[in-house]
């Protein structure tokens, strides 16, 4: 283990993985997985919380049952084995971000909820009595 990782290095040591590994029981987000893919990285995570918006099962990597180290296994050994799986699903992994979750994209979302909160909830300029 390495412990705490520059920022800046995160990159560079997330392609120099084969695989990366999300095994959390609880996950809002999905974030770590979202960096691995951006990095061309193929991904094993629980499918929970917010890895199962982020991680597309057998397209970006796997998604397994939280909390089934057997299944972890099995599931990493698997991808271990077949290299051309990994590559096909590191580049899908990449489509998926670059398509879904770059910046303008997300921000574009919210500003979408946004305009629609407003105009479903416009506020009245009377004056209550």
């Amino acid at each position: 283990l390495l412990g705490a990782v520059d920022p800046d290095d995160m990159p560079a040591l997330l392609r120099s993985s084969d695989l990366v590994l999300c095994t959390p029981v609880y996950e809002p987000f999905g974030i770590v997985p979202l960096e691995a893919m951006a990095c061309g990285v193929p991904v094993l995570a629980t499918d929970v919380g917010g890895h199962r918006d982020s991680v597309a099962d057998g397209i970006t990597g796997r998604l397994v049952a939280p909390q089934d180290p057997e299944a972890v296994a099995e599931a990493a050994r698997e991808l271990l084995a077949d290299e051309r799986l990994r590559r096909q699903y590191g580049r899908n992994g990449r489509e998926r971000v670059l398509r879904h979750y770059t910046w303008a994209r997300v921000a574009d979302g919210a500003e979408q909820v946004y305009r629609l909160t407003r105009s479903e909830h416009a506020v009245t300029t009377g004056v209550a009595s």
